[in-house]
Formats: C-alpha cells, sequence, structure tokens
C-alpha cells in the first residue's frame, strides 16, 4: 500500500486485545490488603472491566516525508488505577506513522475502568487496531 494511500480517514476498532499483569511488588500488597486471600482470588477480584469509552473523531492520517510504515499496529501501554482512570500511556511499539500512534494514544485516554477499591495499579497493554477507510 502506498504511503499516500495512508492520508485517509481513520476509524479506531472498537476492539482492544489487553495483555494485563499485576507489578510484582504489587502481588506482595495484595496480600497485605487481602489477608488468607490466594492469587486467583485477588487477580479476579481486581480484574479491571472497561465501563466507559468516549467516542473518538474521525481523523486524517497525514505521513510525513520522514515516516514511514513498520507494518505493525501501534501499542500502547499504561496503567490502571483502583479507581479506573488510565494514567502514563504511552507508545511501546510504533506503527511509524505518528498520527496513527497519536490516535491509539487518544483512544486508551479515552477509556474508563470500573472502581476497584484496595486493589493495586495495573500495568496493562493494548495492540490498537486502526482501520483506513
Amino acid at each position: 500500500m502506498a504511503l499516500k494511500r495512508l492520508a485517509a480517514p481513520l476509524l479506531i476498532a472498537g476492539s482492544l486485545t489487553f495483555a494485563v499483569g499485576v507489578l510484582p511488588s504489587a502481588s506482595s500488597q495484595d496480600k497485605r490488603e487481602h489477608p488468607g486471600a490466594d492469587a486467583q482470588q485477588v487477580a479476579t477480584q481486581c480484574k479491571p472491566v472497561l465501563v466507559k469509552q468516549a467516542k473518538l473523531k474521525r481523523k486524517t492520517i497525514h505521513v510525513r516525508k520522514d515516516e514511514k510504515s513498520t507494518g505493525h499496529t501501534p501499542i500502547i501501554a499504561f496503567q490502571i488505577t483502583s479507581a479506573g482512570e488510565v494514567l502514563n500511556a504511552k507508545v511501546k511499539r510504533s506503527s511509524g506513522i505518528r498520527d496513527m500512534d497519536d490516535s491509539a494514544l487518544s483512544s486508551i485516554h479515552s477509556k474508563k475502568y470500573n472502581n476497584r477499591p484496595g486493589c493495586p495499579v495495573i500495568d496493562s497493554e493494548a495492540d490498537v487496531l486502526i482501520h483506513l477507510m
């Protein structure tokens, strides 16, 4: 696909793939906050659930002279707080196109997860699929 074809309207796909993991230091904290609970109970109780995602506006993707697609979708690393807020979102794997990476970041920032009192901050990643129309 020629780079000029990438300068088209963008639609972020609704489905994201998450790889959720708890920081090692947070695992030991779980046992203090949840006495007698095993790791599986804590994982079930503290599992984040998406409760809100703002609808993003379509955006035109501009490909700059120095940009070249990597052939990969952007992967965004971020944290989910116990209040369900998204923090520290950053591009872990770039698509090679800054506008696509920025749209992926916006998609992640628009999310809100369930409130999970007493649970640790969760490190997460999303492989953001972007449909060019």
